[in-house]
């Protein structure tokens, strides 16, 4: 192998911080460490830092999303929304398997 030539490894510890920065850019930080006791302090002084400097948390990605990371979240069930058919957004989590009437019940929060 050349002077210039490096093997990257795998971490057997990391974490990806995903903040917004002042001026509204997503930043993502990764931090790595041999194990969890070594990563954890770099992680609180990664946030700390990044506090100190203006920034704020990424929004959260759902697994649940319909694809689209502008998905408005629901604001009962801090879930992302699903894109309507006939125009808007809807919350798809079920709240109960039956509603009284047979049918499922699923939350009623919507966003024109």
């Amino acid at each position: 192998m050349s002077e210039h030539e490096h093997t990257y490894t795998e971490a057997p510890a990391s974490t990806t911080i995903r903040a917004t920065s002042p001026g509204g850019f997503d930043v993502m930080l990764t931090l790595r460490g041999v194990d969890g006791a070594e990563l954890m302090p770099k992680v609180m002084a990664a946030l700390a830092w990044l506090d100190e400097q203006g920034f704020t948390p990424a929004p959260v990605r759902s697994s649940q999303s319909s694809g689209n990371g502008n998905a408005p979240l629901c604001p009962t069930h801090h879930q992302a929304m699903k894109q309507s058919q006939h125009g808007g957004w809807y919350c798809p989590v079920k709240i109960a398997d039956d509603g009284g009437d047979g049918k499922a019940l699923y939350c009623k929060a919507k966003v024109k």
